[in-house]
């Protein structure tokens, strides 16, 4: 038994902030951050708009690249570090707005933050092992809308994030063997440097939460950057050396969108040329969970994922966590 991804998809909003609109608001230009991250704009979530909201349509798209009905789907996880609500799962309420929660399949959350999709993929991918007579087609969902937790007055962190979501659907098949491969890790020894310092059950908000922001994204940026630049190449060669194969072997390679200068940074230590990858952060920034469907589904509009393609996917962010996968298109 193998296990394929045979569709993607990707949603982003309508609503679009510029570099500009930004230097409204905060001390900084358009060429200051493009000079310093390559984002020129990204998409905002409407008032009306949330994560599973965002999550449904990539879901739909992605099961109609594959020619799945929404009735046949057998699991959902979903990765999101910016649920619309506590409870219930994000996965749960995609499930409802697909029409299929009639239908009982499993649907449940992952938070690994920007690494979340990969984990999320990997749960997927060993669910469908573990029980192959109920898990045949299973949607992977990353959805996050970061600026529903950013301090907007913060220019360290408000030119990164924007909003949306991608999926793939994952299928079992008969006539061969390939499966995802997979490389996971995290040190919770650097938690505090990507964080929501308050907000959840330690410390819920109050009136000082509010006045101090608490409950607003916060990043470390030097800290991420030294823990990106050394994580992931070792990660990467790590998953590639377990099936004897090199940086060189990969036909391409798609990371998390973080920064453009640090994307290239990543590519440089791994001797890949920028043609090696895609990006999507020029204009839709860091969307955190949603980053690397998001831009698998660029790929394959750019006609970069033929059959055979072998493709890398890497993620890394809070926790600290990171993760990395391998597969065949």
């Amino acid at each position: 038994m193998g296990i394929r991804v045979i569709g993607v998809g990707a949603y982003v909003p309508e609503r679009v902030v510029t570099n500009h609109d930004l230097a409204r608001r905060v001390d900084t230009s358009h060429e200051w951050i493009v000079s310093k991250t390559g984002i020129r704009e990204r998409r905002i979530a409407a008032l009306d708009e949330a994560p599973s909201d965002m999550g449904a349509h990539a879901a739909l798209q992605s099961l109609g690249h594959a020619g799945v009905d929404p009735r046949d789907v057998d699991l959902i996880v979903t990765a999101c570090a910016t649920p619309d609500q506590s409870q219930p799962a994000v996965a749960t309420m995609i499930q409802e707005k697909l029409g299929i929660g009639s239908t009982g399949c499993p649907a449940f959350d992952v938070n690994s933050v920007c690494s979340g999709f990969v984990f999320a993929l990997s749960a997927a991918q060993g669910m469908m092992l573990a029980d192959p007579e109920r898990y045949r087609n299973v949607l992977v969902i990353g959805t996050d809308a970061f600026s529903r937790i950013l301090n907007w007055d913060d220019r360290r962190t408000c030119i990164f994030f924007g909003d949306g979501a991608g999926a793939v659907t994952l299928r079992q098949t008969g006539d061969d063997a390939r499966r995802i491969h997979f490389e996971l890790g995290s040190d919770g020894r650097g938690g505090r440097a990507i964080e929501v310092p308050a907000g959840g059950s330690r410390r819920p908000v109050d009136g000082d939460v509010l006045e101090q922001r608490l409950n607003t994204f916060t990043m470390d940026g030097p800290k991420v950057w030294d823990f990106a630049v050394e994580t992931v190449p070792r990660t990467v060669r790590a998953l590639l050396a377990r099936q004897r194969l090199r940086p060189g072997d990969l036909d391409l390679l798609l990371l998390h969108q973080s920064n453009l200068r640090m994307i290239e940074a990543l590519m440089g230590s791994l001797e890949l040329p920028m043609d090696r990858t895609v990006t999507t952060l020029e204009l839709l920034g860091n969307t955190a969970s949603a980053s690397i469907p998001i831009t698998l589904r660029a790929a394959w509009e750019e006609g970069k994922l033929r059959p055979g393609t072998r493709v890398g996917l890497c993620g890394f962010g809070g926790g600290l966590s990171w993760g990395a996968a391998l597969f065949d298109w």
